[in-house]
C-alpha cells in the first residue's frame, strides 16, 4: 500500500513540474516475469521507471545508494535491493533470480554506471542471462530528461518510451554461449537505440 502511495504522489509531482509523458505503456504485460532495462544518466533512474510501469518493479542498486539521505529510503521503498560492487554478490543475485522465480518484475541498468553525456554506454550481458535463464521477456525502457529535471527542480521535460517484449524461446532453459550472450545483448541495446532517437527525434 505504501509503495503505492508513494508511486502516486511522484507521478503527480512529474505531471506537473515535469510534463512527464509515457509512450508504450501497454507493451507491459499485467502478469508474469519480466526483465525491464532503462538507460542511465540520473541517480534517480530508478524512482522514473518504476513510477512509469502499473507493476511492481524490484531493483538491483549499488548499495551506496542506499546510504544517500532521501534517495536510499526512497529506492528502499520502492523495492531497491543493494549489490555489491567489484566482487561477486551472490545474495544480490539469489534475490534477483527469485524475483523473476515469483512472477515478478526485476528492473535493471545494463550499462552498470551513469552516462555523462546521455549516450548510451556499453551493455553489460547480466540483463540477458537473467532473463534467458529465468524464460522472462526483456522490455527495454528509455527515459528522457531525467538527467536535468531531477531533484527538485521544475525544468525540462521527462519523456519515457517503452519498447515491445523481447522473446528468446530457442534460448530460454538451455546452457546459453557466451555468443548467444552476446547477440542478445546486442539486439537488446539496438532496441534501446531506436527507443532513444524516437525520443529525441519528438
Amino acid at each position: 500500500m505504501f509503495y503505492k502511495i508513494i508511486k502516486k504522489l511522484i507521478a503527480i509531482y512529474l505531471a506537473i513540474f515535469n510534463n512527464w509523458k509515457i509512450k508504450g505503456r501497454e507493451n507491459i504485460p499485467q502478469e508474469g516475469p519480466i526483465v525491464l532495462i532503462g538507460n542511465h544518466v540520473s541517480l534517480w533512474d530508478p524512482v522514473i521507471l518504476a513510477c512509469s510501469v502499473d507493476r511492481t518493479v524490484h531493483f538491483m542498486a549499488k548499495e551506496e545508494l542506499f546510504k544517500i539521505p532521501l534517495l536510499g529510503k526512497l529506492i528502499s521503498i520502492l523495492n531497491a535491493f543493494p549489490i555489491k560492487r567489484g566482487q561477486p554478490d551472490r545474495n544480490a543475485l539469489r534475490t534477483a533470480n527469485k524475483i523473476l522465480k515469483n512472477g515478478d518484475v526485476l528492473g535493471l541498468f545494463p550499462e552498470g554506471r551513469r552516462s555523462k553525456t546521455g549516450e548510451l554506454l556499453p551493455f553489460h550481458p547480466g540483463a540477458a542471462l537473467f532473463a534467458l535463464r529465468a524464460g522472462a521477456p526483456i522490455i527495454p525502457m528509455y527515459l528522457g530528461g531525467t538527467k536535468t529535471t531531477f531533484p527538485l527542480t521544475f525544468r525540462g521535460k521527462i519523456k519515457v518510451n517503452i519498447g515491445k517484449p523481447l522473446f528468446y524461446e530457442d534460448l530460454y532453459g538451455k546452457k546459453v554461449s557466451s555468443e548467444d550472450l552476446e547477440r542478445v545483448t546486442s539486439e537488446i541495446m539496438d532496441k534501446m537505440k531506436c527507443l532513444m532517437k524516437d525520443v529525441q527525434g519528438c
